[in-house]
């Protein structure tokens, strides 16, 4: 019987301090679909993709959208989903099969540590207003509110109010609003954004006091992740019923509803009516690219802890073409919904719609809530719509949260496999800990900085080492028997010939121009000052930084020369392949012997020799 990397077959089952073949798998094939579309479909889909549909070029974006979505995010969303199946194994160690690129699973696990945090805060954003829509009279219609400033509208009501309570305060709030632009009026729902939900400081270097009704929903936002995640994908499977399926169901009444007020056709065309002109700026195919990812999630690493818990012989490549075509579907479907209620918006105030149209928190928290309140029975609607927040929220945490529990689990079997409710509960409240900055009154300079380099230039970097790991040092042929030895059939060529070549090329010759082109954060008309750039830039350093540690630590404790440490760190880790016995004989039995492996991961080997 051929060995592996020097080991027997009985070596290698009996290598691994943990029994891998009894790790948790999806009850039920849907819930494991409905947990990848619930992390698929978050935020971003809700009010980033049709603000950047609208800014370039309306339904012609969709041009290199899709070419983005097929040229990079299906190839890596097949890629991650696959190397993770066949072997259970999250993130965070499925890299075993390239120890010299082991780091991009630390990586993934620092970005889902660091981007958790932004989503937590929404969340907890989406609860505050979720309890404030149940008052007699929703708080942001109104200019008559402590918060208030003389130089409140009130659009619903297209006026502005006379009662302030207080000049001294009108004036610090005023002060402090150096996000506004001069001689600009403020709405009753900007107002009630700015000055009661966040009442924002002067700028990053004035993180003040923590705000306790924002600390209270945040600690609500991660006690509803811990009661959910508690048992591990078990609860998560029963829980995702309602929270992947919810939002549907709100966002289809919503859009229903608006489409029977006046002017939501017009704002479906501005959504729609394409600019051809547009495709000629790189700026466009960069976002579309970057939006590709924020889509699908690949590089972040919860697709391959999620799809660690599928049977060994799932369809995965039916699962990718499944989950392609519901989350790319359903953010245009969320396009729909925005701007059928900016249109509608727009009408009312007779403005264009243009000056209507905004992007991020602007879009939750003060427009939309701003057209809700000028519809009948506004507290109903204005429930529906935060909870459809929430539970886009929530789904997102899930992924991410198991990320870093499953990460934590496997690198401690012995001591953590059996307490997961401790581990998640522990998780939970560390990050929670982490996040209490973000609820000061300079916290949002915070969340707009790290979310402006937190991920852009890391998940470009992650997947270009992803496709150059598994095609051109795991070898694509070693690949395809993988898949093969899953689903009796190989990679398809199309997906193999983008994996090895276009996929990357792409991917590095985007980050190249990002690293020119990325334009430095604001918020509203602040300017950060430059150390805070620096603590921007340092952060998207530090969360791909192990990259390079674990390369050099991975060669460094080889023996011999360069060439050689680099091809023996090449090597997969003996712990490399399926969990469960009969499958990982099977497996071994197939392997090449280790100077077969040697010359076949040499750089001169093309990876789609037959």
């Amino acid at each position: 019987m051929p060995e592996t990397a020097g080991l027997s077959v009985e070596d290698n089952l009996k290598e691994e301090g943990e029994d891998r073949s009894k790790r948790e798998t999806w009850a039920e094939k849907r819930e494991y679909i409905l947990s990848m579309l619930g992390y698929s479909v978050g935020f971003g889909s809700l009010w980033r993709f049709p603000y950047l549909c609208n800014r370039n070029g309306g339904g012609a974006f969709l041009i290199p959208y899709f070419t983005a979505i097929i040229a990079c995010g299906v190839p890596l969303f097949f890629l991650e989903v696959s190397i993770s199946q066949f072997s259970s194994r999250s993130a965070t160690h499925v890299w075993v099969l390239c120890p010299l690129l082991k780091g991009i699973g630390i990586s993934q696990l620092l970005t889902s540590i660091i981007g958790i945090m932004p989503y937590a805060l929404i969340t907890a954003w989406a609860i505050y207003y979720l309890g404030q829509s149940f008052r007699s009279l929703l708080p942001w219609t109104t200019c008559d509110n402590w918060w208030n400033t003389p130089v409140c509208i009130n659009k619903v009501t297209n006026g502005s109010s006379a009662v302030y309570f207080n000049s001294t305060v009108e004036q610090q709030l005023l002060h402090n609003a150096v996000w506004r632009k001069p001689n600009t009026t403020l709405t009753a729902s900007e107002e009630f954004w700015q000055f009661n939900a966040l009442r924002v400081s002067t700028g990053i270097n004035d993180f003040g006091s923590v705000q306790p009704h924002m600390l209270l929903s945040l600690l609500c936002s991660w006690t509803l992740v811990f009661l959910c995640l508690m048992k591990g994908v078990r609860s998560v499977g029963k829980v995702v019923y309602v929270t992947a399926v919810m939002p549907y169901i709100l966002l289809t009444v919503l859009l229903v509803r608006s489409c029977m007020m006046p002017g939501s056709g017009d704002g479906l065309l501005y959504f729609l009516r394409p600019d051809f002109s547009r495709l000629g700026s790189v700026q466009v195919w960069l976002e579309a690219l970057l939006q590709a990812f924020y889509s699908m999630g690949p590089t972040f690493g919860t697709l391959i802890t999620i799809s660690s818990y599928n049977k060994f012989h799932n369809n995965c490549l039916r699962d990718v073409a499944l989950l392609t075509i519901l989350g790319e579907a359903s953010s245009i479907f969320c396009g729909l919904v925005v701007f059928s209620t900016i249109g509608f918006m727009a009408h009312e105030a007779q403005i264009p719609i243009s000056e209507v149209v905004s992007s991020g928190a602007g879009l939750g928290f003060i427009i939309y809530p701003e057209a809700i309140a000028q519809l009948p029975l506004p507290q109903l609607w204005s429930v529906l719509f935060f909870l459809t927040l929430l539970s886009l929220g929530i789904d997102t945490l899930f992924g991410s949260i198991e990320t870093i529990i499953a990460g934590i689990s496997e690198a401690f079997p012995q001591y953590l496999k059996k307490k997961r409710v401790h581990v998640t509960a522990g998780v939970c409240l560390c990050i929670f800990l982490l996040s209490i900055s973000y609820t000061t009154r300079g916290g949002v300079y915070l969340f707009q900085l790290l979310d402006w380099y937190a991920s852009s230039f890391s998940v470009l970097l992650i997947g270009c080492l992803e496709c150059v790991a598994i095609c051109w040092i795991y070898g694509s042929k070693r690949f395809n028997r993988d898949v093969e030895m899953m689903l009796g059939r190989r990679t398809p060529v199309v997906l193999s010939i983008m994996l090895s070549y276009i996929t990357p090329v792409i991917l590095f010759a985007a980050l190249i121009l990002s690293l020119f082109m990325y334009d430095p954060p604001s918020y509203g008309a602040y300017v950060y000052p430059d150390y805070a750039k620096v603590v921007g830039i340092l952060m998207a350093v530090l969360m791909t930084a192990p990259i390079l540690v674990m390369l050099i630590y991975q060669v460094a404790q080889r023996d011999g020369t360069i060439m050689e440490r680099i091809k023996s760190a090449s090597l997969p880790s003996p712990e490399w392949g399926p969990a469960r016995p009969e499958h990982r004989i099977i497996f071994l039995e197939r392997e090449h012997t280790p100077q077969e492996i040697i010359i076949d991961q040499l750089p001169k080997k093309d990876p789609m020799d037959p």
